[in-house]
């Protein structure tokens, strides 16, 4: 079985990072699909007892990957992540190289997401689009309702069923 290939969504304002299998979201998975390693940390899997799609990081700008307590981060699962280059890596050797990659910035998803929440019709309809075409699973939520409120039912449709 391949390695998960991860679409990460760094999220600066509330300070998490979010390491998902394209397409997927972490917004209403149920707790039995997570399993927390730490406070901090938590694997998501393909249902409760399905194969792990990725991880997120509460206070990721704090968080010790050596600490003792999360030391299962540098062993399996493996996970390809195209954003930062890798293949086959740890969930540990995401939170080293994504460090430098954002910062103290949000990913350009959540930069588009925000302004999204904030602008209102056509303005809107574009910064849902153009957060969902960086690869952002849950836009489709944003852009249904959008699309609701701009009455083009059809279209808004399928991306509520998403």
């Amino acid at each position: 079985m391949a390695d998960p290939r991860l679409y990460l969504n760094h999220v600066a304002d509330l300070d998490w990072l979010i390491a998902l299998e394209y397409g997927r979201v972490d917004d209403g998975q149920p707790p039995e699909n997570w399993r927390g390693v730490s406070e901090a940390f938590g694997f998501l899997h393909d249902g409760p007892h399905g194969p792990v799609v990725g991880f997120k990081i509460l206070s990721f700008s704090g968080f010790d990957a050596d600490d003792d307590e999360v030391s299962e981060i540098w062993a399996a699962p493996r996970f390809d992540a195209p954003v930062l280059g890798l293949k086959a890596v740890t969930a540990g050797e995401i939170v080293l190289a994504a460090r430098p990659l954002f910062g103290d910035q949000c990913s350009i998803n959540r930069q588009f997401f925000s302004a999204a929440i904030d602008a209102e019709g056509e303005e809107a309809l574009g910064l849902w689009l153009a957060c969902l075409q960086s690869g952002d699973a849950m836009a489709h939520f944003g852009l249904a309702y959008t699309l609701y409120e701009l009455e083009r039912f059809p279209e808004a449709y399928r991306h509520l069923r998403h």
